[in-house]
């Protein structure tokens, strides 16, 4: 049996762990999560998703997801439009401050990746992505 922190899975979920600890304290001035900031940019990219739509590609239950769209509500980042398609369903829209909370952060994110990838070459980081894309599916 081999350790557990020699585990491709540890390994990871670790490296998750550091760079959604470093994400965090960019969004420590505004009053969101990485997750949340994470829905609105799907929201951001697919304008008038259902929240059911939102909860598949978050992986989340959609009871969580219809919390998360709550606080993003609240916050006036996002409005919910009853579906012309399904009355029951709400299909959910960026609004301009929202929009400015993508722009704004966008690039942090981008620069916490170029950090955390720097210790890797193009080529490197190239097969990642791929055998990334290749774990997900």
């Amino acid at each position: 049996m081999e350790y557990l922190k020699d585990t491709t899975i540890y390994k990871l979920l670790f490296a998750q762990k550091k760079l959604v600890s470093a994400v965090r304290s960019d969004f420590v001035d505004v009053d969101i999560t990485h997750e949340n900031y994470i829905s609105l940019h799907f929201i951001y990219e697919n304008p008038g998703i259902t929240q059911a739509e939102l909860a598949e590609l978050n992986t989340k239950d959609r009871n969580v997801i219809v919390k998360t769209v709550d606080r993003l509500e609240k916050n006036g980042w996002v409005k919910r439009v009853r579906s012309m398609d399904d009355r029951r369903a709400f299909t959910l829209f960026i609004t301009d401050s929202g929009e400015e909370i993508i722009h704004r952060y966008w690039d942090k994110l981008v620069q916490r990746q170029k950090e955390a990838l720097s210790v890797l070459t193009e080529e490197e980081q190239r097969i990642l992505d791929t055998l990334l894309e290749k774990v997900l599916g």
